[in-house]
């Protein structure tokens, strides 16, 4: 992902909601740092994004496959942070405040959420065994 981050030449195929105009200067480590810091969450969230992104990059029945990207990839960050926040923890932040740290307007977010959401097709469920083989 770090690498994908940096790659300011890569063009993305397929535009989707998640897709910033310009590669955000950030870098990935920095960003997930800031959020960590500002809306702690356990390891559980952190790793069920890898299988979050897994299923995203996977076609399905309804859309094609995700390419994850240095102009999507802070979008998807603090989307699917927020969004496995709330599926895993019984606290969790409001989307204003995930917004304001992940650098994005409110609305956005609450539609960037939506997007997180039909793109896994509503299903969060991860099972420990297959939360372990990350």
């Amino acid at each position: 992902l770090s690498a994908l981050s940096n790659d300011a030449t890569f063009k993305p195929h397929t535009l989707t909601p998640f897709h910033a105009r310009n590669v955000p200067t950030v870098q990935i480590q920095a960003y997930l740092s800031r959020i960590q810091r500002y809306c702690p969450c356990t390891n559980e969230c952190f790793i069920s994004l890898l299988v979050y992104f897994d299923r995203l990059a996977k076609a399905s029945p309804f859309r094609g496959p995700l390419t994850i990207d240095a102009y999507n990839i802070h979008r998807l960050l603090a989307t699917g942070v927020m969004v496995s926040t709330k599926y895993f923890s019984d606290f969790f932040y409001t989307n204003a405040r995930y917004a304001k740290v992940g650098g994005l307007q409110t609305h956005e977010l609450n539609r960037l959420e939506m997007e997180f959401l039909a793109m896994n097709e509503f299903s969060l469920y991860i099972s420990v065994e297959e939360l372990q083989l990350y």
